[in-house]
């Protein structure tokens, strides 16, 4: 087993706006991450990886000659024992509650399950002495030199990912800090000479981490607040093809990028239900990629009996977002409807109206704000929709986008298909946008508002159209 460590910070540095001179600071910033300066804070703020310098010995025997010893280790801060392993380190992440008078006295901490990954912040200790290969019995030395010129700060944030086995020593993982924040420094370093040499401008620098489905590690990089899609399109082809990643669609976009901060809606609600469709030997194709669900009472915004179709679309929208297609935000019910009266569809008077929408007009949509085609497929009653099973098989296999279907008076989303073409059984698995309870994946899953359906869940004499988004093609 392995743990994931993230080590977060922010830094600074403060020199002239050249070239050289800015090479020169990123340099020395990176040694002194490296340097005793350089320590790191657990999360739960209770224990301390402070990064010492050993002195040396003399050696034993009849020579004077110096015994041979690493010149720097770890201590940690907070703990009862130094030969605790990475694992036992969980149990240090819980931040400790004092007892309130009623209880047994002293602080109490709760019981912690290993995650997904383990915390740290980077801090300076600088009441420890910077000594290092380098510097060991150098006097302080200040060079003046008066001349003019323009000087600049650039914040340097630190978003550093590190992997070490769980068995490990934890204080092994100053090691790993020290290399991922001064490989993640330098990374920044290139990104703001990158911009500096091709503008001669300087951005705020800014990390994003990737996990491609067909890769098995992390990626991080780091672009600048400045730099457009296009700017940094060469680069992304070039790590597209050394990692052996598909050249025909999005996967380092900023949109790809993985976020671990708390959201106010799920994505994916469909993971775990994969395997519960219940059609026996047949094939199963389902959506690839991230989405959000939208549905019913989201955003402090009443739509319920009306809406469907717009938390469709919003979950379709969120999709091509998610995988890098579009930074078209999310629209809200109102633009949606000023969209389809700017491009003709509707008259004025639609926009604030509670009217509903359908497939048609979800297309008409994504191709205006999002630039994406869409085929659609029709049938004249909802008992015809397994002669289009074959037809959706293919779409999630090589489009893999979801697909809004409309028929009568609802609207759902369809995430994946299962099928057995000997028996003609056929399943769908649907998120249901008519859903208006709090954003609870248990509740979504026990009372099917995520879940495979069969054919009875359509209305059986009910014309249904369906949207099938297509992939741009191309675009990395």
């Amino acid at each position: 087993m392995v743990t994931l460590i993230r080590v977060k910070g922010k830094l600074e540095l403060n020199c002239g706006q050249t070239s050289s001179e800015i090479s020169n600071a990123f340099r020395h910033l990176i040694e002194k991450v490296s340097c005793p300066y350089g320590s790191f804070l657990l999360e739960g703020e209770r224990v301390v990886f402070l990064h010492r310098f050993l002195e040396k010995r003399p050696g034993k025997g009849w020579t004077s000659t110096v015994e041979h010893q690493e010149e720097e280790d770890c201590f940690m801060v907070g703990v009862e024992k130094q030969d605790l392993t990475v694992e036992q380190l969980w149990q240090y992440t819980a931040v400790e509650v004092e007892d309130d008078g009623w209880g047994s006295g002293g602080t109490k901490t709760a019981k912690v399950q290993p995650r997904d990954r383990m915390e740290l912040s980077c801090l300076w200790n600088y009441s420890n002495p910077a000594c290092t290969s380098r510097t060991i019995g150098c006097a302080p030395i200040v060079h003046r030199e008066v001349k003019e010129g323009t000087t600049c700060t650039i914040p340097v944030p630190i978003d550093a990912l590190g992997m070490i086995s769980s068995t490990a020593p934890a204080t092994s993982l100053m090691e790993v800090l020290k290399g991922a924040v001064g490989r993640q420094v330098g990374d920044v370093a290139a990104a703001v000479l990158s911009e500096l040499k091709m503008k001669g401008t300087i951005s705020t620098p800014e990390v994003f981490h990737f996990l491609p489905p067909s890769l098995g590690h992390h990626i991080t990089l780091v672009y600048t607040k400045a730099a457009t899609q296009g700017t940094f399109e060469t680069f992304r082809r070039s790590i597209h093809s050394s990692l052996l990643l598909p050249l025909d669609r999005p996967l380092l976009r900023r949109s790809n990028a993985i976020s671990w901060d708390k959201r106010d809606k799920l994505r994916n609600v469909h993971s775990g239900l994969e395997g519960k469709h219940g059609v026996g030997m047949g094939e199963v194709a389902l959506v690839e990629g991230v989405y959000t669900y939208h549905h019913y009472m989201q955003d402090m915004f009443d739509d319920d009996g009306w809406g469907c179709a717009y938390r469709s679309l919003q979950t379709i929208v969120s999709w091509f977002r998610q995988q890098g297609y579009t930074e078209t935000e999310v629209p809200t019910h109102k633009e949606i409807q000023k969209c389809l009266v700017d491009i003709g569809d509707k008259e004025t008077k639609f926009i604030g109206s509670k009217q509903w929408i359908g497939s048609t007009e979800v297309g008409f949509v994504l191709e205006t704000a999002c630039g994406v085609q869409s085929r659609f497929v029709s049938v004249s009653q909802g008992a015809d929709l397994s002669s289009k099973a074959r037809e959706l098989m293919v779409h999630f296999t090589t489009q893999g986008t979801p697909v809004m279907i409309g028929g009568g008076v609802y609207a759902h989303t369809i995430l994946g298909v299962a099928w057995d073409e000997g028996t003609g059984d056929c399943r769908w698995l649907i998120l249901d946008p008519h859903y208006t309870g709090a954003e609870d994946i248990k509740t979504i899953h026990a009372k099917g508002w995520c879940g495979w359906k069969g054919p009875n869940f359509w209305n059986q004499t009910a014309f249904y159209n369906m949207c099938l988004p297509q992939r741009p093609e191309e675009i990395i």
